[in-house]
C-alpha cells in the first residue's frame, strides 16, 4: 500500500491523499473523506514495497491515470526533470497502460524545471502556440519560456516562500529582459491554475499583434544581446 499528496494541482488540491490498494483488497483502509482509492493496475510487474510508501515507478504509473492530461504530463517532465527515471524507465513503465498514457511521452519535455512551466507550455500548446522550453539569453541567463523571438513567460510558484533575495534577482532578470527588448509576462500559480483563460487572452493577444517577434524597429534601437 502507498499513500501519496495530491495526484493534481488542479483537481484534487494539495490537501488530497491518494492510497493505494492490492487488487482485490475487501478491508480498504479509512483514510479520510478527502482521499482517493487506487487499486493496483492489473497488468504492473512492479515489486511491492516493503514500507507504506511506494517508489517512484508504483506512484508515478498510478498517479497519471488519476490526474488531467495537463498535470500527469507535467508530472512526467518533473520525474524525468529530476532524473528519478530515465526516459526510457518511463516509456517501458507505461507500456502496459492504455496507449493514450504513452503518447504523453511525445509532449513530454524533461527540461522543464517546474510543474507550473510545464503547465503553461501545454497550455499554451492546446491552442497552437509554441514555446520553447530554456532558452539562453545572453546576459541574463535561461528562461522558462520563449515564444517567438521575445516574448519570455516566467513562471514564479514561490509566493508563500519567497524572499527579499528571491524577489530582488527576479526584478534584476526582468529589467535585463527589458532592457534587451524582450517582452516578459510573469505568472503566478494563480495565474496558472485558477486563470487559465486570462492567460490565453494575453498571450493570444500579443502574438495577434505580432509583438513576440523582433520588428525593424526593435533591431535598430535594443542591443539585442543574443
Amino acid at each position: 500500500m502507498w499513500v501519496g499528496a495530491g495526484a493534481g494541482a488542479t483537481d484534487a488540491g494539495p490537501a488530497a491523499i491518494h492510497v493505494r490498494v492490492p487488487r482485490f483488497a475487501k478491508n480498504l483502509p479509512d483514510a479520510g473523506q478527502n482521499a482517493t482509492l487506487h487499486r493496483t493496475w492489473p497488468r504492473l510487474a512492479l515489486p511491492e514495497p516493503r514500507g507504506a510508501l511506494d517508489d517512484v515507478a508504483n506512484a508515478l504509473v498510478h498517479a497519471v491515470q488519476c490526474q488531467q492530461w495537463r498535470d500527469a504530463v507535467a508530472t512526467l517532465d518533473s520525474v524525468m526533470f529530476r532524473r528519478l527515471m530515465r526516459p526510457e524507465q518511463v516509456k517501458s513503465l507505461l507500456a502496459p497502460l492504455p496507449a493514450t498514457f504513452s503518447r504523453y511521452l511525445v509532449i513530454c519535455d524533461g527540461r522543464a524545471e517546474s510543474g507550473l512551466e510545464s503547465l503553461v507550455r501545454l497550455l499554451l500548446r492546446s491552442v497552437g502556440i509554441h514555446a520553447r522550453v530554456q532558452v539562453r539569453i545572453d546576459g541574463v541567463g535561461r528562461v522558462d519560456l520563449l515564444v517567438g523571438d521575445r516574448l519570455v513567460i516566467e513562471t514564479d510558484g514561490r509566493e508563500w516562500h519567497s524572499d527579499a533575495r528571491s524577489f530582488a534577482a527576479d526584478k534584476r532578470r526582468d529589467l535585463a529582459l527589458a532592457e534587451r527588448g524582450y517582452k516578459v509576462l510573469r505568472l503566478s500559480y494563480q495565474h496558472v491554475v485558477h486563470e487559465q483563460e486570462r492567460v490565453l487572452a494575453t498571450v493570444r493577444g500579443i502574438v495577434a499583434r505580432g509583438d513576440h517577434r523582433w520588428s525593424a524597429r526593435h533591431r535598430r534601437t535594443v542591443p539585442l544581446g543574443r
